[in-house]
C-alpha cells in the first residue's frame, strides 16, 4: 500500500460574486441614457408643437423650462407659460409645473401653484388664484384626451372695469372631460359653496347665496369639432350634426333650486345656445316681492296652499333669449363671439 496526499484545494472563483453587481451597472447606465433620451424627446416635442401652433396662429410659449426629475420622473417647469389660440382666448400662469412617471409618461400631473390668468375675448382677463389649482391629463391617443381640472378655495378677480366672472369664488371645483363611444365626449362640472354673479333665470335663483353647481352632459360628433380657431371649431362641429345632450344639471342655492332633467341643445349662428331643457324650478319669494312671472306666482300661490313652491316646465333658449314658459328670463348663454 502506498500513502498519497490529498490534492490541494482550488482558490474559489470571483466572476459569480463579481456578475451580479455588473449586471446592476448595466442596467443603471441603460436606465439612465434612457431617461435622457426621453427628456431630449419631449424637449424636442414641445418644442416642435410650440413651432407648429404659432405657424397656425396659436401660441404655446414660456421664458424659461428647466427639465428633472432623474431618474424615475420627468419634472417640468415652465414661467410664464401661455397658451392661447387665435380668436383671443387664453390661459397664462406665472410658474407651472409637471410631473409623469417614467413608466407612465402618457400620464401627466400639472399644477399652477401662482394661479392662472384666463384672458377672454372681448371681456377682459379673469385671475384665478387658490389654496391649490392642479390638472390631470392622459389619454392622448383619444379625442377628446382625459383632462381633468381640480380646486380648493379658488377666487376668480377681474380688474375694475372688467366684466365679473360668472363665479366669484367656490370652495370645492372640479371639471372632467372623457372620451366615450360613438364619437361621443363627456362633460362633468361641479362646484360647491360657490358664489356666483350669473345674470337672467340663474342670477334670480342664486341672489346672493352661496350655490352649488352641477352639469353632466354629453356632446355628439365630438371628432368634429376642431378648426383653426375656437368659433370655427364650434361652427364645424354645429354643421356635423354636433349637439349636448344634457344628462343632469342643476343649480341650488338655500331653499332655491333650478334642475335641468334632460334635453338637447346646441348653437345658433351668432354663438348662442338654441334648444330645450325640462327643467324644475323651486323658489320662495319674500313677502314683498312683486309677482312679475310665472316662478313667482306659482311660488306665491303654493306657500299660501302650504305646499312645496315647485314649477315644472320648459326652458327655451331661442333666437338669442331665454324663456320660461311665456316669460323671457334674459339672454341665453354665449358659447363663442361672432366674428
Amino acid at each position: 500500500m502506498t500513502h498519497s496526499d490529498p490534492t490541494p484545494s482550488r482558490k474559489p472563483r470571483r466572476r459569480g460574486l463579481a456578475l451580479p453587481f455588473v449586471l446592476a451597472a448595466l442596467v443603471c447606465i441603460a436606465w439612465s441614457v434612457g431617461w435622457f433620451y426621453l427628456r431630449n424627446e419631449m424637449i424636442k416635442r414641445m418644442d416642435a408643437t410650440s413651432a407648429h401652433l404659432k405657424a397656425e396662429g396659436y401660441d404655446l410659449s414660456w421664458t424659461k423650462r428647466e427639465v428633472t426629475g432623474f431618474p424615475f420622473r420627468l419634472d417640468v417647469q415652465l414661467e410664464n407659460a401661455r397658451v392661447a389660440e387665435p380668436t383671443g382666448w387664453a390661459v397664462r400662469a406665472p410658474q407651472l409645473k409637471g410631473e409623469a412617471m417614467i413608466y407612465g409618461i402618457g400620464h401627466w400631473i400639472i399644477v399652477a401653484p401662482a394661479g392662472v390668468v384666463l384672458t377672454r375675448p372681448e371681456k377682459g382677463d379673469v385671475t384665478v388664484t387658490g389654496q391649490a389649482l392642479r390638472a390631470s391629463l392622459a389619454g392622448f391617443d383619444q379625442y377628446p384626451p382625459r383632462i381633468s381640472v381640480e380646486g380648493a378655495k379658488l377666487a376668480f378677480t377681474t380688474a375694475a372695469g372688467v366684466e365679473p366672472f360668472p363665479i366669484s369664488s367656490t370652495e370645492a371645483m372640479q371639471l372632467h372631460l372623457r372620451s366615450g363611444p360613438e364619437d361621443q365626449g363627456a362633460i362633468l362640472f361641479k362646484a360647491d359653496g360657490a358664489k356666483v354673479a350669473f345674470t337672467g333665470l340663474l342670477g334670480r335663483i342664486a341672489q346672493d347665496r352661496t350655490a352649488s353647481l352641477y352639469w353632466d352632459s354629453r356632446l355628439a360628433k365630438v371628432s368634429a369639432l376642431r378648426g383653426d380657431n375656437w368659433t370655427d371649431a364650434v361652427r364645424d362641429w354645429t354643421a356635423a350634426g354636433g349637439a349636448i345632450t344634457v344628462e343632469s344639471g342643476k343649480l341650488t342655492a338655500g331653499d332655491a333650486l333650478i334642475e335641468a332633467r334632460s334635453g338637447a341643445l346646441t348653437v345658433d349662428q351668432n354663438g348662442r345656445l338654441q334648444g330645450a331643457l325640462d327643467v324644475t324650478v323651486r323658489e320662495k319669494p319674500t313677502p314683498t316681492e312683486a309677482i312679475t312671472d310665472a316662478r313667482s306666482a306659482v311660488a306665491a300661490v303654493a306657500a299660501a296652499a302650504g305646499k312645496d313652491p315647485t314649477l315644472s316646465a320648459t326652458l327655451e333658449f331661442q333666437n338669442g333669449r331665454t324663456r320660461l314658459g311665456p316669460f323671457d328670463t334674459g339672454p341665453s348663454p354665449m358659447v363663442y363671439v361672432p366674428r
